[in-house]
């Protein structure tokens, strides 16, 4: 005859076996201090690289969002203001029209055009 001695399965068997679960709390104990300063080192080098990366574009690090945010739209508003052309200086209306009749002469303008010039500056009278 042959006799099985079966022996329960359970959490009652796993913690009687002392050695499974020393051995796992061990693992535990190593494991999760390493992935811990794991973490830690990779938030101080993402850090330090965006410091760098923000003073390689001179804004401080310490500077809130909102200053940033601010500074951007200075910038681009002083950008548009020197962009734009600056406006021709007021000319006389007889120097506006010896410039239509010198584009007529020239030929880059026809007189159908030249006409519509003066009618235009003789208009703003």
């Amino acid at each position: 005859m042959v006799r099985i001695n079966a022996q329960p399965v359970g959490i009652d068997s796993f913690l009687d076996d002392d050695d499974t679960f020393s051995s796992v709390f061990n693992a535990l104990f190593i494991i999760i201090p390493i992935i811990i300063v794991g973490m830690i080192v990779l938030i101080i080098v993402l850090a330090v690289l965006n410091t760098r990366r923000l003073r390689s574009k001179g804004i401080s690090p310490l500077a809130t969002e909102a200053e940033i945010v601010a500074d951007a739209v200075r910038g681009s508003a002083a950008q548009r203001s020197s962009a734009q052309p600056a406006a021709r200086p007021a000319q006389t209306i007889e120097a506006r029209l010896a410039e239509i009749e010198q584009l007529h002469a020239t030929g880059k303008i026809t007189s159908a055009e030249r006409d519509a010039a003066r009618a235009s500056v003789l208009g703003t009278l």
